[in-house]
């Protein structure tokens, strides 16, 4: 350098005997020159030469310092040059204006650059004579020159929506300023001629001679530096080997040997970088902890050692997560700092990299300490980084770093902002030509892609591409930081793809994602997580358009991440999280519960691997506890959804309220409360499901994209409340948070027909309840919208028309206009054409057609009407799959067409209805759902067996009772079904028929849930028709058991018969078509018909009211038999009832079989003394159907019947003997047993725990 001071300002040395000139290089200090050395020349300097190589890329920065006393420093005057800038310049005088003193406005520096290289280190305080000794001091000190290690800036941050971030520490202060290899023209040949040189300086001096050291040092800093520009991996095995040799060369007591294993471990680290060798990251750390240990803390080089252990151990810990490692690199960074005097030019970027280090461990511990303290650390480097300064960019990156983690955690929206301005003033500042202006843009894209994931503003999600865009635009091939630049800009393509659909998004972030891995080597840290982000775009594009191929190659990279990565790494969870998403997604798709079990095991294993207060542990929990919900729902296994409602409620409880995703745990902790609800029906579950709901609307602005999902599933759990408890505030709260969500869901949105939908179901609701036209109205103007929003082929346009039918067919039944019906029955027409075969769907549609063109034959009284009905109502009984409850409603529309029309169908009817029982009541059903289509079950059986016995088909009449009778009893009395059974036998095989059962017992719900990702109906109609098909395979396989060859099925007369071994067996059928008794008798062929014809089921239900009413009279309590010795009361009203039951039902009976009432009266006189033991054994089953207030539960009595003459005091004597009448009501219906013995009832398949029952119930 050539330093001049113009004339006028010769004086400046009087007043300021020491004016210094300060050089810096990438704000890393080079050369400071007291000018006052050339007092005896005023006016002209020839301060210092740097006659090496002038290949550089990187800030020089010439300022002028006067000592005013002391340390105390003024800045005079700045200038900054910039790489071929200064290149331009060599031999140029550049002129530097001091306009920082007043006294001294406008003085002009001129300086001459003379030539200029990758600058080491001061030169000493003497002036070199010539160009020569120049030169020598130089090399003199190039074995200290690589104090720091180099830092690509990166900030990474969660690769997409279902990823979590793996954040490599972007280091401030770093010794050699290296280029990113982003070379210049000229540069390769520069430094190629430069390492010729040293090589044959290297091989012409002995290992004994004293420089041979330095020499090898030397050579071995140019062949690291071409490496880091052109990337040959010889240059860095060769600068490897020749700092190894110098370091072998100097003795342990050497002053140089610490800075020779500095230069050593940062060669081995830099090699790490590239490799992801782990043996070089260990000799790294051992080579930088020897160089600290040899040096002293008094020595001016210990904090460089110290920076540069500490670069070492943090980069350990992002590959390893050893935990000890960020411990010790924090506590090296502390060291560094503490060593470094506060006015030490290094004093900011030692500040940085102990920031850097905080903000690392907290991203690993969560201790909000650290989060706090790292941005403490970073303001602390960029306030003592004037404005102009090269590192000023690098600082408030790092600055802007720790904000946007402490924003990821804990959602204060001030830090996301000061985030953004952050890196934006970084990016400003920072040239287009600068080797770091990718990564500035690239933390700069970062930034604005998690303001928009937060606040949904697109305008955030276009500018973060465009800056990953241009990020890689100024990285050219080769670069190792190009497949970073590639990751980030893949990632925000996908973002912006989930929220708009355009599929060139998809397509370009799949192939960036691509190149970002095929870019990467292996062993590289960095290739599980670009693994990790490919699979998650080819996951998302197989979600939007079915390719299977892309779901299967998106498992396998996830898997190959897990694989790569070590258990112990802090990352691990990642691929292991999104590995889950996969196999859970395959699961779905093709039904293999394989896949389901693997999901959740993946699951869990990261949300294990996680502690506690680790950011991610909450997001972890939520997938985990997600898929247990979504097992439940398949599979039915109670453990598996009180398991979800924990893990749920674990991830709302450690996610902080202000945190973005708050709203979401709440919404899928409120999902699978609701979902548990309408398995077991405990109303604390949807009351505590509406908070959650009402929580995550609460919590999310209105312009959220999610607002509207969130609305729409609050309106989903507050109509489900009001089907329950009838409060009309629910159903008005419910319609208005359906048209909330209608409102905010903008034209186009692929879920606006869905909040269509369920706003017309639910204005349906509450005119049903009503009676308000207008509610009417708008559900058809709704569910007409939606259809029209949908093609034909999409896979929820038949549900839509279907909903459609159903609002039409509404307002025929209530204003009897016919062009309604005939449009409802063209909408379901249209469903069920466009619903293929096999699909769960297609029975619902089917019984919604039959029943209307029932409807529309009995208003018109057209044949076809009825022909067509039937043909609908048997083809959605018949079908193989769909829901039980569907198909058996189906069944009994079908049983009643038949009868009005006296169809030759009748009978068949009835044994599909009969068919179908045993899966609504053993198979599938949820527990509410059981009891409600129980009450259903006695009415089917009542009628199917009255049509058999019009028929004269007495035989299928008692099978039937006994199938009927068999469920409800197993139900009532909570005994053992025919599947527990099978499971004390054969587990697996049980498991796996309620397995598949589960899986078939599908249907739409009145209510849409929010799914954008269906397949189609075809692909669902194929995955149905192989369930239904692998179900018939397991139930021929339980069959083939000897003890299970029933299985489902009615048992045959000739089993029956086998119970009435030790008297006659009655069975009485009450129905609303007829009365009768059939008796079996053992020994004979055929079932005894009795008709009873005197026996009416308006009778039987009046006595039922009366009898209820005496019980009530006389102190019987509901839940509880009363005690022995109240008082029935009511003489008149016993005689009464018995003597019906006498005339009508007893007596009827008593005669066909030739009994003798006297004969039996005496008998029963002759028991009371003798406790019954040998009585005469008659069974009287009676099957009835009759209502009750629903709040009796179930009641025993024993009562003998006995002559007319004196029925009561008979009642009263021998009611607690062995003939029982045992009344059981339940949700409005009622069976009546009546039986003399409750060992001979263990030998009817339907009461075989009836003894241990009454011992239970016994007074």
């Amino acid at each position: 350098i050539t330093a001049e001071v113009s004339a006028e300002h010769d004086h400046l040395l009087t007043e300021f005997p020491h004016l210094v000139l300060e050089l810096k290089l990438d704000g890393r200090f080079i050369d400071k020159v007291d000018l006052a050395f050339c007092e005896s020349r005023p006016g002209i300097w020839d301060a210092i030469k740097f006659p090496i190589s002038s290949g550089i890329a990187g800030h020089l920065l010439f300022s002028v310092f006067a000592e005013l006393g002391g340390e105390e420093r003024q800045l005079l005057a700045s200038k900054e040059l910039y790489g071929p800038k200064l290149r331009d310049g060599v031999g140029e005088p550049v002129e530097i204006v001091l306009n920082g003193h007043e006294n001294y406005p406008n003085m002009i520096l001129k300086t001459k650059v003379v030539a200029v290289d990758l600058f080491r280190q001061a030169l000493g305080a003497e002036r070199p004579n010539d160009e020569t000794e120049a030169e020598g001091r130089l090399q003199d000190v190039a074995i200290n020159t690589n104090n720091e290690t180099n830092d690509f800036e990166r900030h990474e941050t969660a690769d997409s929506l279902l990823q979590y971030p793996r954040s490599q520490t972007p280091l401030d202060d770093v010794g050699i300023p290296l280029s990113h290899g982003i070379g210049v023209p000229g540069d390769d040949e520069n430094i190629d001629r430069r390492i010729e040189r040293e090589q044959e300086a290297v091989s012409s001096a002995p290992d004994d001679h004293p420089d041979k050291p330095k020499q090898l040092s030397n050579l071995g800093n140019s062949l690291h530096t071409r490496f880091q520009r052109l990337g040959n991996l010889d240059d860095a095995n060769n600068a490897i080997v020749q700092h190894q040799k110098a370091v072998n060369l100097t003795q342990d007591g050497h002053p140089d040997k610490p800075a020779l294993l500095n230069n050593l471990g940062n060669s081995m680290l830099t090699r790490f970088e590239r490799l992801g060798n782990l043996d070089d990251i260990h000799n790294a750390i051992a080579k930088h902890q020897a160089a600290v240990n040899l040096t002293l803390d008094d020595h001016p080089d210990k904090h460089h050692w110290l920076n540069n252990l500490g670069n070492s151990l943090l980069t350990r810990f992002e590959c390893l997560g050893n935990l000890d490692d960020i411990h010790n690199a924090t506590v090296r960074y502390q060291e560094a700092v503490n060593l470094t005097p506060d006015d030490h030019p290094e004093k900011p970027g030692r500040l940085g990299n102990l920031g850097s280090s905080l903000l690392t461990r907290f991203r690993r511990l969560g201790n909000l300490d650290d989060a706090n303290n790292a941005i403490v650390r970073h303001q602390e480097a960029v306030n003592l980084t004037p404005d102009g300064h090269p590192d000023k960019p690098r600082r408030l990156a790092n600055l802007g770093s720790s904000l946007l983690t402490r924003f990821e955690r804990f959602g204060n929206l001030d830090d996301m902002s000061n985030a953004v301005m952050r890196h934006q003033a970084a990016a400003k500042l920072t040239p287009d030509d600068h080797p770091d202006k990718p990564s500035r843009l690239d933390s700069l894209g970062s930034s604005l892609r998690m303001r928009f994931e937060r606040l949904g503003n697109l305008d955030d999600i276009h500018d973060a591409i465009a800056q990953h865009q241009a990020a890689v635009k100024l990285t050219p091939e080769g670069h190792p930081d190009k497949p970073c630049s590639l990751d980030y800009l893949g990632t925000c393509l996908l973002i912006r793809f989930e929220h708009l659909g355009n599929l060139d998004d998809i397509r370009n972030a799949i192939a960036r994602h691509q190149e970002a891995v095929k870019f990467t080597p292996d062993g590289h840290p960095e290739k599980p997580s670009r693994l990790n982000s490919f699979g998650n775009s080819l996951l998302t594009q197989f979600e939007h358009l079915g390719n299977p191929d892309d779901l299967e190659k998106a498992i396998v990279q996830f898997q190959v991440a897990v694989d790569l990565t070590p258990d112990g790494h802090p990352d691990k969870p990642t691929p292991l999280n999104n590995l889950g998403n996969s196999l859970l997604i395959r699961f779905e798709h093709l039904g293999n519960l394989d896949d389901m079990d693997n999901a959740i095991a993946q699951y869990q294993q990261a949300a294990s691997l996680t502690p506690d207060e680790h950011p991610d542990k909450p997001s972890l929990l939520n997938n985990l506890g997600s898929s247990a919900c979504t097992r439940f729902e398949r599979l039915g296994n109670l453990d598996d959804m009180d398991n979800a409602i924990a893990w749920l409620q674990a991830a709302v409880k450690l996610t902080p309220d202000s945190h973005p995703d708050k709203p979401s745990r709440f919404a899928n902790l409120g999902t699978s409360l609701f979902t548990r609800f309408e398995r077991l029906g405990n109303l604390d579950d949807i009351h505590n499901a509406i908070v959650q709901h009402q929580l995550a609307v609460k919590l999310t602005p209105d312009g959220h994209p999610d607002k509207p999902g969130w609305l729409n599933n609050l309106g989903n759990s507050l109509l489900t409340r009001f089907k329950r408890l009838g409060n009309l505030d629910d159903i008005n709260n419910a319609t208005a948070r359906y048209q909330e969500a209608v409102n905010l869901t903008p034209d186009g949105h692929p879920l606006k027909s869905s909040r269509l939908t369920n706003l017309g179901n639910s204005l349906l609701t509450r005119f049903k309840r009503l009676g308000n036209l207008g509610d009417m109205n708008n559900a058809i103007v709704r569910h007409q919208a939606a259809v029209n929003l949908i093609p034909d082929g999409h896979p929820d346009k038949p549900s839509w028309l279907n909903n459609l039918g159903n609002s039409l067919l509404t307002q025929f039944e209530q204003l009897g206009n016919l062009d309604d019906i005939n449009n409802a029955i063209r909408r379901y027409q249209a469903a069920v054409n466009l619903t293929s075969d096999g699909h769960p769907d297609k029975p619902r549609w089917l019984n919604n057609l039959g029943h209307t063109l029932l409807t529309r034959f009995k208003r018109l009284g057209h044949l076809h009407d009825a022909e067509a009905c039937i043909v609908q109502l048997s083809a959605a009984a018949s079908s193989p799959v769909g829901s039980p409850s569907v198909r058996l409603t189906a069944a009994r529309r079908w049983i009643h067409a038949a009868s009005i029309t006296n169809h030759s169908s009748l009978l068949t009817a009835c044994e599909s209805a009969i068919t179908i029982i045993p899966l609504v009541a053993w198979l599938g059903l949820s527990i509410q759902d059981r009891h409600q289509h129980l009450a259903q079950i006695g009415g089917v059986v009542r009628d199917a067996a009255a049509i058999a016995i019009s028929l004269g088909q007495c035989d299928k009449a008692v099978e039937w009772l006994e199938q009927g009778r068999s469920i409800v009893w197993t139900q009532i009395l909570q005994l053992r079904t025919p599947v527990d059974e099978l499971r004390v036998v054969e587990p697996e095989l049980a498991n796996r028929l309620l397995r598949v059962s589960s899986l078939l017992d599908q249907g739409n719900q009145d209510t849409e849930p929010e799914n954008e990702d269906r397949q189609s109906l075809e692909e669902e109609a194929q995955q149905y028709r192989a369930l239904a098909k692998k179900r018939d395979e397991i139930i021929e396989k339980i069959r083939s058991l000897p003890e299970f060859r029933d299985f489902l099925r009615p048992l045959k007369l000739h089993r029956l018969i086998e119970a009435a071994k030790y008297g006659p067996v009655v069975v009485i059928n009450v129905s609303e078509k007829r009365c009768d008794a059939l008796a079996l008798v053992y020994g004979a062929d055929e079932v005894n018909h009795i008709p009873l014809p005197d026996l009416t089921f308006g009778g039987v239900t009046k006595l039922q009211v009366e009898f209820n009413a005496l019980l009530k009279s006389s102190g019987v309590r509901m839940r509880a038999v009363r005690d022995e010795d109240a008082d029935m009361g009511g003489d008149e009203g016993c005689k009464r009832i018995l003597a019906q039951l006498w005339d009508h039902l007893v007596k009827p009976v008593l005669d066909s079989l030739a009994f003798s009432v006297g004969l039996l009266g005496n008998y029963l006189s002759q028991c009371a003394d003798r406790n019954l033991s040998s009585m005469a054994q008659m069974h009287f089953l009676v099957s009835g159907g009759v209502s009750l207030d629903s709040s009796r539960s179930s009641q025993s009595m024993r009562l003998v019947y006995t002559t007319r003459e004196n029925p009561v005091n008979r009642f009263k004597t021998m009611r607690y003997h062995h003939i029982r009448l045992l009344y059981l009501h339940y949700l409005n219906r009622s069976m009546l047993l009546l039986t003399n013995r409750s060992d001979t009832c263990q030998q009817l398949s339907h009461l075989q725990d009836y003894h241990t029952f009454l011992t239970q119930k016994r007074s």
